[in-house]
């Protein structure tokens, strides 16, 4: 990998970094969903740094080229990411059914004052 992919790379993930960073800092994004991003931010700049890295876990996993080693695991990442929304939506979806039912039972209790 030549410097100037380095340097370029690396800045993409500064900027990425900092991107995220102001998102949490302005309250558009809380830090249990950010926080994997986060970490592969981080780890995808030690690979940028030490590329070498990306082979020795290559070779330790039998998979041939660094590139497929990289579409695995995003392909495994985005599964996990995918897979924490539908626990967090799905908790979500039973609160809203929750609130729904106690709001129509205090209307229903209100509306038997009146």
């Amino acid at each position: 990998m030549s410097i100037r992919l380095k340097i370029f790379l690396f800045v993409i993930w500064i900027l990425i970094f900092l991107f995220m960073m102001m998102k949490l800092k302005s309250k558009k994004a809380d830090i249990k969903y950010i926080l994997p991003w986060l970490f592969v931010d981080l780890g995808l700049m030690v690979i940028t740094v030490f590329p070498g890295i990306l082979n020795f876990f290559c070779s330790l996993f039998g998979i041939e080229t660094p590139s497929n080693m990289l579409f695995f695991f995003g392909l495994v990442f985005l599964a996990m990411i995918v897979f924490s929304i539908t626990l967090v939506l799905s908790k979500q979806n039973s609160q809203i059914r929750d609130l729904t039912q106690r709001l129509a039972l205090y209307e229903d209790k209100e509306g038997e004052k009146k």
